[in-house]
C-alpha cells in the first residue's frame, strides 16, 4: 500500500463521497478506558483512483502499574483466566490484557490475540467488545464486527466511537443504508465527547464521511489536541488537495517527514506547475515501487508538459509494452485548446510577447514587404540573338533550341508581370496559380521560382514557399534572397538547414560591401537571433522602403529602441496608409509599453478612425488576417468583424478562398466553434484549399467543436503535406492518447526532436468526468 493522495481527488463529488470510500479504506477508532490511557493513531491510504480514504485505529499503549514487570505470557493469562472468578479483576489487570492482545495482533499472532479477546470478554464485556470489534474489523471480519459494535453500543460506552466504526463496517459491506444510519448516531453521540481531547478528530472523521468537507478541515485547523499530528496533517493534505489548494496540501504532506509520499507529492506538483520538482518525486516513486503503472504513466505525461516530448514518449512506450491494457484506466486523457488562445487578456498578454519573440511573425512581416522580381531582360535576348546566329552557320536544330528557349522565356516573363500585377492587387490566390502554371513551362527560371515562393510564403503556405525559395537559389546561387528566404522557412517548418545557412554566409562575406549586401547579412541577423549586431542598421540613411521601414519597427522593438520604432512606424502608416500590415505595426510601436487596459483601449480608438480599404483583409496575406483577427480578439469585436466578413462573403463576385479563411479563423477566435468547423470543411473539401496550414487549423477548429476523429484525419493529411511540422505531430499524438492508441501516439511524439516543445494550440489534461462515469459502472 502506498499512503498518501492521488491527483484524481479533485473529482470526488461531495454526495458520493463517503459512500464511495468503501472501495479502499476505512477509518478504525480503538480507544481506551482509562483517562490516563496513551492514545496511538495509525493511518493507512489505498491509492485507488478517485477516492482517497482515511484509514484511523485509535490502539491501547499501556504501561504497568507496578516497577516489577508484569507477566504477560500466554501461559500466566490462561492459568488465571481458568480459575475461579471471585472479585473483579482490577483495570489495570484489563489494561494489561488488551495491550498484549493488541501486540499480538500487531506482530501478526491473529488467532491468540482474538482468542486473548475474547476472553477479556468475561472480564469487562463493554470494553472489551468494543475492542473485540476493532481486532475482528482490523481481521476484515466486518459483518462480525458491526454486530461487536452494536453490542458496544447497547452496552452505552463508547458510543460515538463505535458508531464510527460500524459505519466503517457497512462501508466494506456496502451497505448504504447502514451506513447513514451509524454515522448519523456517531453525529448524535458527538456532543458527548465535547470534553474529550479528541473531539476536534471525531467530528473530522464525521464530517468527513458526510461529506462536509469545509467542516472537516476547519475543525483540523483548530484541534482540541496537539496529539496525532501526523494523520492531522494527512487529512489537512487530502482535504486541501480536494479543493484545488494545492499548496497547501504540500505544506501539510512536508510537516511530517515521516509521511512524504513521493507519488502523491509529484502529482501535486505537477498540479501547481513545478514540473522539475513532479519529475523528481515521480521518479522517486518509480524506484520505490509505488504506483508502477500511475507512477511510470504521470511521469510521462509530466515531461509532455514539460516540453521534453521524445522523453515523454519512452515512458509512454515503456509503461505501455510493460502493463498493456492496464495502462489506460489511470489517467484518461482528454485534448483541448489552450485558454490563452480565446480569453481576451491571455490572448493580449501571448499577442504583446510574440511581437518580440516570435520569428514566425517577425516572418510574416518580411515576407509581406518583400519585392516581386522582375525577369532578366538582357538573358532573354541573348537567347534570341544566339539563336539567329545559329541559323546562318546553318545549325538548325541548335538554332531552333534558342529560339525555342527565348520564346517561351519571353511569354514566361509576360506572365511573371501579370502576376505580380494580381498579387500587388491583394489577388494573392490568382497570382500564385498563374506563377504555378508559367513554372511548368519554365522549371529552371530562378526568378519566377522566388515568386512563386513569396506568394506561397504570403499565403501562409510555408512548406511550399521553402520548397520554392530552395529552388530558386539552387538555380541561381546569386540569388541571396531566396537562399535567405529558404533558410527563414526552413525554420518556420522545423527543418532547420545549417548547411545551407553556412554557405550562404561564406559566399555574401566574399561580396563587396553595398547596400544590398548590408541587407542581406541584416536578415541573416534577424534569422540567428543576433539582436545584438542589428544597431548598426538603425543607423544607416537608406531609401525609406516599406521593407526596410519594417526591419526598422522590428529590430527596434526587440532592442527596446521605442522611440525609432515609432518613427519608422509613422513613415510607413503614410507610405502605405490603407492597408491594415502597417498599422499593426504602428500599434506594436506606439503602444506596447501600456497596461492592458490601456492598451486595448488605445487600439480600439486608433482602429476606428483609420481609412482601411480591407482588401488586404478579404483576398490578401494570412499575416494580415492573423494580425487583425488577434487585435480584434483584444478589442473585444470579433462578432462585429465576423459579421463584417460574412456580408462581404455574401455579396461579393470575387474568389472567396481567403474570405472564407478569414471568417473560419475569426469564428474560431470568437469561440464559434461550430461555425468555424463547418467554414474550415468547405474550405477543405468544396474549396481545394489543402495546403499543411489550412488542413492544421481545420484541425484546430475539429477539436474545439468536439469532432476528434475529424481532427485525426485531417492531421494525418497535414503530417504528410509538412512532414516536419511539428505542431500537427504533436497534436496528432495527443489525440491517439486520447483514443487509446499510444503506440500510434508514441509514433508522433517520438519525432518532436525539439526540447521545450511547447505547442501554441493544443494541451491535454485528465479526464476526470470519464474516470468518474467508469468508476459509477463498476
Amino acid at each position: 500500500m502506498a499512503n498518501g493522495l492521488e491527483e484524481e481527488i479533485i473529482i470526488i463529488e461531495d454526495s458520493d463521497a463517503a459512500y464511495d470510500a468503501a472501495a479502499s479504506q476505512a477509518s478504525i477508532i480503538n480507544e481506551e478506558t482509562s483517562s490516563a490511557t496513551k492514545k496511538k493513531l495509525l493511518l493507512g491510504g489505498i491509492g485507488a483512483g478517485l477516492v482517497f480514504i482515511i484509514a484511523t485505529i485509535l490502539f491501547f499503549m499501556l504501561q504497568p502499574s507496578s516497577k516489577k514487570p508484569a507477566d504477560t505470557s500466554m501461559g500466566y493469562i490462561d492459568e488465571r483466566l481458568e480459575k475461579p472468578i471471585s472479585a473483579p479483576v482490577e483495570p489495570s489487570k484489563i489494561e494489561s490484557m488488551i495491550a498484549k492482545a493488541d501486540y499480538l495482533y500487531s506482530t501478526g499472532s491473529k488467532t491468540e490475540a482474538l482468542s486473548l479477546y475474547e476472553k477479556i470478554a468475561h472480564y469487562s464485556e463493554a470494553v472489551s467488545a468494543y475492542n473485540l470489534g476493532v481486532a475482528q474489523l482490523k481481521d476484515e471480519q466486518y459483518d462480525t464486527a458491526l454486530e461487536t459494535f452494536k453490542k458496544a453500543i447497547q452496552n452505552n460506552e463508547k458510543r460515538c466511537v463505535s458508531a464510527i466504526n460500524a459505519a466503517v463496517c457497512s462501508l466494506h459491506l456496502q451497505n448504504e443504508e447502514s451506513f447513514r444510519y451509524y454515522i448519523d448516531l456517531a453525529y448524535a453521540y458527538l456532543p458527548h465527547e465535547r470534553q474529550s481531547p479528541l473531539y476536534s478528530y471525531y467530528y473530522t472523521l464525521i464530517n468527513y464521511y458526510n461529506g462536509n468537507y469545509l467542516e472537516a478541515l476547519s475543525a483540523l485547523k483548530n484541534p482540541t489536541s496537539e496529539e496525532y499530528l501526523k494523520i492531522q496533517n494527512s487529512l489537512s493534505s487530502r482535504i486541501n488537495a480536494f479543493f484545488d489548494n494545492d499548496y497547501a496540501a504540500i505544506e501539510s504532506m512536508e510537516n511530517d517527514k515521516t509521511m512524504i509520499n513521493d507519488f502523491s507529492l509529484g502529482l501535486l506538483y505537477a498540479r501547481v506547475g513545478d514540473l522539475t520538482l513532479a519529475k523528481n518525486y515521480l521518479q522517486n516513486a518509480i524506484k520505490k515501487g509505488e504506483e508502477p503503472v500511475k507512477s511510470q504513466l504521470a511521469l510521462g505525461y509530466v515531461n509532455l508538459k514539460a516540453g521534453q516530448v521524445q522523453e515523454a514518449a519512452k515512458n509512454i512506450e515503456n509503461i505501455t509494452d510493460m502493463f498493456g491494457e492496464e495502462v489506460y484506466k489511470p489517467y484518461p486523457i482528454t485534448v483541448k485548446l489552450k485558454d490563452s488562445l480565446f480569453n481576451p487578456e491571455q490572448a493580449q498578454e501571448r499577442y504583446r510577447n510574440s511581437i518580440v519573440e516570435s520569428r514566425g511573425i517577425d516572418y510574416q512581416k518580411i515576407f509581406y514587404f518583400s519585392p516581386y522580381k522582375i525577369f532578366n531582360a538582357n538573358q532573354t535576348i541573348s537567347y534570341i540573338r544566339k539563336g539567329n546566329a545559329n541559323i546562318y552557320i546553318d545549325n538548325v536544330a541548335s538554332a531552333k533550341e534558342y529560339l525555342s528557349k527565348g520564346s517561351s522565356s519571353s511569354n514566361v516573363n509576360v506572365g511573371i508581370v501579370n502576376a505580380i500585377k494580381k498579387a500587388l492587387s491583394f489577388k494573392l490566390r490568382e497570382a500564385n496559380e498563374m506563377l504555378q502554371k508559367l513554372v511548368m513551362v519554365q522549371p529552371k527560371h530562378s526568378i519566377l521560382h522566388y515568386n512563386l515562393a513569396l506568394t506561397y510564403a504570403q499565403m501562409g503556405n510555408i512548406a511550399d514557399a521553402h520548397k520554392h525559395f530552395l529552388r530558386s537559389y539552387n538555380l541561381d546561387a546569386k540569388n541571396y534572397l531566396s537562399g535567405i528566404y529558404a533558410v527563414m522557412t526552413s525554420q518556420l517548418i522545423d527543418n532547420e538547414n545549417s548547411k545551407l545557412l553556412s554557405i550562404i554566409k561564406d559566399a555574401i562575406a566574399h561580396e563587396e560591401l553595398s547596400e544590398e549586401i548590408d541587407f542581406y547579412n541584416t536578415l541573416l541577423s534577424i534569422s540567428q537571433g543576433n539582436t545584438s549586431s542589428l544597431s548598426d542598421w538603425l543607423d544607416k540613411k537608406y531609401k525609406q522602403r516599406p521593407l526596410y521601414l519594417a526591419l526598422d519597427i522590428i529590430i527596434a522593438i526587440k532592442q527596446n529602441n521605442i522611440n525609432a520604432a515609432q518613427k519608422s512606424a509613422n513613415k510607413l502608416t503614410i507610405m502605405l496608409p490603407n492597408e491594415i500590415v502597417p498599422h499593426m505595426m504602428y500599434i506594436d510601436a506606439y503602444f506596447g509599453k501600456l497596461n492592458q487596459k490601456e492598451y486595448a483601449n488605445e487600439v480600439m480608438n486608433y482602429l476606428r478612425v483609420q481609412d482601411l480599404n480591407y482588401n488586404d483583409l478579404y483576398f490578401g496575406a494570412h499575416v494580415a488576417r492573423y494580425l487583425y483577427i488577434q487585435q480584434n480578439l483584444i478589442i473585444g469585436k470579433l462578432y462585429f468583424l465576423r459579421e463584417q466578413l460574412k456580408g462581404v462573403l455574401e455579396s461579393t463576385t470575387e474568389r472567396t478562398e481567403e474570405l472564407t479563411s478569414a471568417l473560419a479563423l475569426a469564428s474560431l477566435y470568437d469561440g464559434a466553434y461550430e461555425e468555424s468547423f463547418t467554414l474550415y470543411n468547405n474550405l477543405i473539401d468544396n474549396l481545394k484549399v489543402r495546403d499543411s496550414q489550412t488542413l492544421f487549423l481545420g484541425a484546430v477548429a475539429s477539436t474545439a467543436a468536439n469532432h476528434h476523429a475529424n481532427a485525426i484525419a485531417l492531421l494525418e493529411l497535414s503530417k504528410l503535406k509538412n512532414p516536419s511540422f511539428l505542431e500537427s505531430r504533436y497534436a496528432l499524438g495527443l489525440l491517439y492518447l486520447e483514443v487509446k492508441n499510444n503506440k500510434g501516439a508514441v509514433i508522433q511524439l517520438s519525432r518532436i526532436y525539439k526540447n521545450n516543445f511547447n505547442s501554441e494550440y493544443f494541451n491535454f489534461s485528465i479526464d476526470t468526468d470519464k474516470l468518474m462515469f467508469e468508476k459509477n459502472q463498476r
